[in-house]
């Protein structure tokens, strides 16, 4: 079936939505790895749920492990990526999370013994020079920075993963795995602390009504619709519109921060002409990727 305006439109949709994780994370009162214990959990049980309705097949406990190994890396990206939104703010912990490609362009060579690309080296000095200008800017949150950089380093890690695990796993079992992985993980982090306790679950309806739409709609509904609307859209095009996923997470996260009165968000001219630097040359290598896909006559990646 060839795309249409709808297939598009439901993509930035989905978009939009991941858009959201950010300020839900911000929003949510509870710390970081109670909220990706929660997260995980309800994603984990509800995709338990949908895995009752599509056919799929049984793994090798090798595999499982494997899968499970890679949702302990999720739950670290997810727990770094909230804690960064917690000491800092959620622009600057999704402009963070925006250099995932340049941590990507060292990690993708390391697992799949390849040569690093001069036109990764280039990018990965643009970006360089983006997130050194927002450190200059904002030396307040560097602290934040930093903890955004390595959930982005974490981020990288676990997309190369997935890239191959894909090739051998249905993504519904990939997913389902890598959420209990990180549920599990957060689990026993929260035993060592000594959180886990019944105060741990009474938490407000709000609270719960966040977590909720974290786990099912953010998580389980959007992964579910991004893989359906591959068979209408070409990789290249789901790609360059989850670039916008920054974007739209910053505009969020400052409506939301004017409605309840704060000036939390609102960030120096120096921080958004960085921010633009690196978004920026996320743009530009979609676009030498799609020239370069074109010249092997495939389909864009």
């Amino acid at each position: 079936m060839a795309a249409s305006f709808k297939h598009y439109f439901i993509l930035n949709l989905i978009v939009f939505v991941w858009g959201f994780t950010g300020v839900l994370g911000d929003q949510i009162s509870i710390n970081s790895e109670r909220i990706v214990f929660f997260r995980m959990g309800i994603a984990f049980l509800s995709l338990l749920l949908v895995s009752r309705f599509i056919k799929t097949t049984p793994l090798h406990p090798k595999d499982i492990l494997k899968l499970l190994g890679t949702g302990l890396i999720v739950g670290l990206h997810w727990y770094t990526f909230f804690y960064a939104i917690k000491i800092s703010t959620v622009s600057v912990a999704v402009v963070c999370m925006s250099s995932t490609t340049l941590f990507t362009a060292f990690v993708e060579p390391l697992l799949f013994k390849r040569k690093i690309l001069a036109n990764e080296i280039v990018l990965s000095f643009i970006i360089l020079i983006g997130i050194i200008l927002i450190f200059g800017f904002e030396p307040k949150y560097a602290l934040g920075i930093y903890v955004g950089l390595i959930s982005a380093l974490l981020a990288a890690f676990f997309g190369v993963l997935n890239g191959i695990h894909i090739k051998k796993y249905q993504p519904v079992s990939i997913t389902k795995y890598e959420m209990l992985g990180g549920f599990l993980f957060m689990g026993i982090c929260l035993m060592w602390t000594n959180q886990i306790t019944t105060k741990m679950f009474q938490l407000s309806l709000t609270d719960w009504l966040y977590l909720l739409i974290l786990g099912i709609i953010c998580t389980t509904i959007a992964f579910m619709v991004s893989v359906w609307i591959m068979k209408y859209l070409s990789p290249f095009t789901v790609s360059l519109s989850i670039n916008m996923e920054p974007i739209y997470a910053i505009i969020i996260a400052l409506i939301v921060s004017y409605y309840q009165g704060e000036s939390s968000e609102k960030m120096s001219i120096g921080f958004y002409f960085g921010a633009s630097i690196i978004i920026g040359a996320i743009f530009i290598n979609s676009y030498f990727k799609k020239k370069k896909a074109k010249r092997k006559k495939i389909i864009p990646i």
